[in-house]
């Protein structure tokens, strides 16, 4: 049922003016997903709770509780069933009640590194499982645990009247028959053929129309009466709403693609997208069609097979139009029901020789590798894993260590079933409690501690009498650890039902057979899609396998746009881009002292969220003729550069000559520069994306507004981005470096202006260093 806009189902107090950017990234991490035991909805009580002050985030007597909520706190990890503490917030005997989480001690075990789901399994149980609610319209699956492994979510996420749409490929299509569009007989049959390919085209008629059906006769009207065909040309047509109505018979061949229409199958999605772009609901039709024919007719998923009209052989067309065209990659993708991640799984014939031996294993995976054996009572897809732990013997006692997190594992059903003990416990729980890895999938996790020689290794598809059963598991998977994430140590590539191995000495050693990687480190951009089209808001995310990488840094145009440093959640981070055009995006995966070790460039473009690129938010403006300096401007600004004069501080800095040092006061310097040049930087101060007070701090935080906002920056500050590298600035050119580049401070970077003889000058003068284009910015004087 919908939730009561009372206290009945919900209290809440709004702290901010307007939501903050962390509260959208919630929402969308977390989009349709629901707490469930044995597929019930949990009543997932929370309390402010007490401040811990243990390592453990248990709570005493003596922790702060300033509202005196820590009485309604449960602590239930490791319990399941009706082992589980209740909370006396909720009535007692409700199997709802499961407990009632703690804000502050949730707080603490985020800040240990917990993800979500096991910061809600250790208050409402190790039987809670999260999942996508039957039925839901918007669930990321995208391999978050718990998350609902096949469902994909557009990307190019929009406003307006068209929302996001999501869609689970493997689902089948919803298709209208020929009576529903009142379809005309054909005066003939076609010849039979084999469908082996795909096109999709555009029908070139009005987009955003409402009457989906009129469209598909109109289309039939002129195929049938202009053309003189005997049908309709196409086997399925798409509407803006996303109704997919049938066409010609599938299995007789189409009149869509001239001299190559037999085999082929033809998708007219209605519409022009040489000039408009196509709903969210029709590429989620799409994709369920593509993914609906593929498995009919065992046609592969590529675009060699699936391809626009105007792609195929012989064709002289711009069908389907430009910006479908754009999204087809995409969209195949997104049918196939895969997530774009490395892991560093690719085998090669023998082992790399630069691997050597290890000492420990952080990474379990649990590969796919058959169907067989069947089971008689399955509706589990592939390979069940329950729970992925290792069990440590210390002193007598044994010590039980579990997977903490699940990392980046396409077409893994309910991924986070294999996290947490086991609680496969009866037949009729498993969809809730198992992960599915069919023949072909990896599901990797890391594990809460590294495993060494003597640990037992388990892998567990159940907790119950198998041999009594009737719904014992099916499929056989291969399972193999790694320490770095891109050399894996092959355990076992048949195993059946329960496992467990103990890591003697020969596990540790890396010899031939073993996988090993083609990229060595360890770090892959899982999203945005190098070369795809986005609307503004895009979530960036890295799978590091690599265990250096602690945390990820985004840039684009080579300014930093965040950080994230949720491993869990695969270092996701949202951002909202204010200009569009082509943007060159740069991953840095940094280590714990902040240093570089990985990095990813790739570009993408953005778009507003009309799908348009307006010229004047272009993001980089066009690079500058001959001339287009303002030559008296950039003299006087390099004269005032050059004198080192800040009247606030008591005088110039400057010497005779150069090799002088900065005293940390390079942006005032500059700016009272700018100031009297006639500059107005203020202007930029309030656009972001760095806030008023780093950008009147930092010399960064001039960059960091400058680049996004190049329009501003022309009309109002009077400077342009130019491109060339930092000892080609020309004199009086303002050149900005970032964090940390070319030695200048980790944090505020530098700015200087140019002296135009190799020189530049903010607090001191000194020779300009190189570091290339991708470390600074230069800007040159323009009228305005």
């Amino acid at each position: 049922r919908p939730l009561a806009t009372t206290e009945a189902d919900q209290v809440y107090n709004c702290s901010y003016a307007e939501p903050q950017e962390r509260h959208f990234q919630a929402v969308q991490e977390t989009a349709g997903q629901v707490l469930t035991h044995n597929d019930r909805l949990l009543a997932t009580f929370y309390v402010a709770g007490a401040t811990p002050s243990a390592a453990s985030c248990v709570a005493t007597g003596s922790d702060p509780d300033g509202t005196s909520t820590e009485r309604f706190v449960t602590y239930n990890q490791g319990r399941i069933g009706n082992e589980i503490n209740r909370s006396p917030l909720g009535h007692m005997a409700n199997p709802a009640n499961r407990g009632a989480k703690s804000q502050n001690g949730a707080s603490c075990l985020a800040d240990k590194g917990w993800d979500y789901e096991r910061i809600l399994r250790f208050y409402y149980g190790d039987d809670a499982v999260a999942k996508v609610a039957e039925g839901s319209t918007c669930a990321d699956g995208g391999g978050t645990p718990g998350g609902g492994g096949g469902d994909i979510c557009q990307l190019s996420a929009g406003g307006g009247d068209n929302p996001p749409g999501c869609v689970d490929p493997s689902s089948a299509p919803d298709i209208r028959p020929r009576s529903e569009w009142g379809a005309r007989p054909a005066r003939a049959n076609r010849a039979a053929h084999n469908p082996e390919r795909i096109a999709v085209h555009h029908t070139v008629t009005p987009n955003e129309a409402a009457d989906g059906a009129h469209w598909v006769r109109q289309a039939q009207r002129w195929h049938m009466d202009d053309n003189g065909w005997s049908d309709i040309g196409y086997h399925f047509l798409i509407a803006w709403d996303g109704t997919i109505y049938r066409g010609s018979p599938e299995e007789r061949s189409g009149a869509h693609s001239r001299n190559y229409n037999r085999n082929n199958l033809g998708i007219a999605v209605i519409g022009r997208y040489d000039t408009g772009h196509p709903s969210e609901a029709q590429v989620a039709s799409l994709t369920q069609m593509l993914r609906y024919l593929s498995d009919k007719y065992s046609i592969d998923l590529n675009r060699d097979l699936v391809k626009g009209h105007g792609e195929q052989p012989h064709q002289s067309t711009a069908c389907p139009g430009t910006n479908l065209l754009n999204q087809l990659d995409q969209i195949v993708e997104m049918a196939r029901g895969e997530a774009s991640c490395h892991g560093g799984d690719t085998p090669r014939d023998e082992a790399d020789e630069t691997a050597g031996d290890v000492s420990e294993y952080r990474y379990v995976r649990v590969s796919g590798v058959s169907e067989e054996p069947t089971a008689s009572n399955d509706i589990i897809e592939g390979f069940e894993v329950d729970s992925i732990y290792f069990e440590r013997a210390d002193n007598g006692s044994t010590e039980t260590i579990q997977a903490g997190s699940v990392l980046c594992s396409p077409g893994v059903s309910n991924a986070g079933g294999a996290l947490g003990a086991p609680d496969n416990t009866t037949c009729e729980n498993r969809p809730q409690t198992v992960a599915g890895v069919p023949a072909g999938a990896d599901l990797v996790v890391e594990m809460n501690k590294p495993m060494k020689e003597g640990d037992i290794l388990f892998v567990t598809q159940h907790h119950y009498n198998a041999a009594n059963a009737s719904c014992s598991p099916t499929g056989t998977a291969k399972v193999s650890v790694s320490q770095d994430g891109r050399v894996w140590k092959v355990l076992d590539d048949g195993v059946s039902g329960n496992w467990l191995l103990t890591l003697e000495e020969e596990a540790f050693l890396i010899d031939e057979g073993d996988d090993t990687a083609d990229d060595g480190d360890g770090f892959e951009v899982i999203s945005p899609r190098p070369g795809h089209w986005y609307r503004p808001d895009v979530t960036f995310s890295a799978l590091a396998t690599n265990t250096e990488i602690v945390e990820v840094a985004y840039l684009a145009d080579t300014w930093e746009m965040g950080r994230s440093s949720a491993r869990g959640s695969n270092f996701a981070m949202s951002y909202e881009f204010q200009n569009y055009g082509e943007r060159i995006i740069l991953a840095q995966g940094l280590d714990s002292s902040g240093e570089v070790v990985a990095e990813k460039e790739f570009t993408i473009t953005v778009t507003d969220y009309a799908g348009n690129i307006p010229e004047d938010k272009l993001v980089i403006p066009p690079l500058p003729d001959q001339g287009i300096a303002d030559s008296e401007a950039a003299e006087r600004l390099a004269e005032e550069g050059g004198k080192c004069w800040d009247p606030q501080s008591g005088g110039p800095r400057c010497t005779d000559g150069v090799g002088g040092s900065s005293i940390g006061r390079c942006w005032r310097y500059v700016k009272r520069a700018m100031e009297r040049a006639g500059h107005n930087y203020h202007a930029l101060q309030n656009l972001g994306p760095c806030s008023q007070f780093r950008f009147q701090i930092s010399a960064y935080g001039f960059r960091c507004n400058a680049d996004p906002n190049p329009g501003v920056l022309r009309d109002s500050v009077g400077l342009e981005r130019i491109d060339v590298p930092p000892t080609e600035a020309p004199r009086g050119a303002v050149i900005t470096w970032h964090k940390g580049c070319a030695g200048y401070h980790a944090q505020h970077g530098h700015i200087e202006i140019a002296m135009g003889d190799g020189t530049a000058c903010s607090d001191f003068c000194g020779n300009i260093r190189s570091g290339g284009q991708s470390c600074s910015s230069v800007y040159v004087p323009v009228s305005n």
